[in-house]
């Protein structure tokens, strides 16, 4: 029998995590809770999910100001880097590292940025129906997909896959339908396609 005060904590908290507004550790915890939900609340809850969808696209496209590039990197060079310790090692919590909104739907967490070497290491998340804009690649670009899925250079990709993308070739944009968490080796110096 299911427990009604288990079904109405459930109840309350299921619009926020529709939305993605528990934070990373809200959400997975509700995740596990919602196992041993009645089969009335995973549908209010899926209910809940496609109506949040729905309000991510009903809106017209507003193509991203020109300014993001630069406010985008500003940001990525103002994240403070680990200094490696004495035996040259580098550790990064990414726990500690608070997710930055790049657009609606699109966050990422810096690991590791050399501005000589205009590299950026990052976690990358798409949430449900976010896209990330096309971009050419001054340099090679490597992504590894650690949860969800997500469509890039046309191809549908999903937890352990890898996509390289040599320097010189031109990304269009990435979109994910059920959320995405990747790891992404790229350059601070990508340009924005329009």
């Amino acid at each position: 029998m299911t427990d009604p005060r288990h079904e109405q904590e459930l109840a309350e908290l299921a619009a926020l995590y529709a939305l993605g507004a528990l934070g990373d550790e809200g959400q997975r915890e509700f995740s596990r809770l919602l196992e041993t939900a009645s089969a009335s609340t995973r549908e209010e809850v899926s209910s809940f999910e496609h109506v949040a969808q729905e309000m991510a696209f009903s809106g017209p496209a507003i193509a991203p100001p020109a300014s993001l590039k630069d406010r985008l990197m500003a940001r990525i060079a103002q994240e403070p880097q680990e200094p490696a310790d004495a035996t040259g090692f580098t550790f990064v919590r990414s726990k500690g590292l608070a997710w930055q909104e790049l657009a609606p739907g699109l966050s990422m967490k810096v690991l590791f940025h050399n501005a000589a070497a205009a590299r950026t290491t990052m976690l990358l998340r798409l949430a449900p129906g976010g896209t990330l804009i096309g971009h050419r690649h001054p340099q090679l670009e490597e992504l590894y997909v650690l949860e969800g899925s997500c469509i890039c250079a046309g191809e549908f990709l999903q937890v352990g896959d890898y996509h390289r993308a040599e320097a010189g070739t031109v990304h269009p944009v990435t979109s994910s339908e059920e959320g995405c968490l990747a790891l992404v080796m790229t350059s601070s110096k990508n340009e924005p396609i329009r």
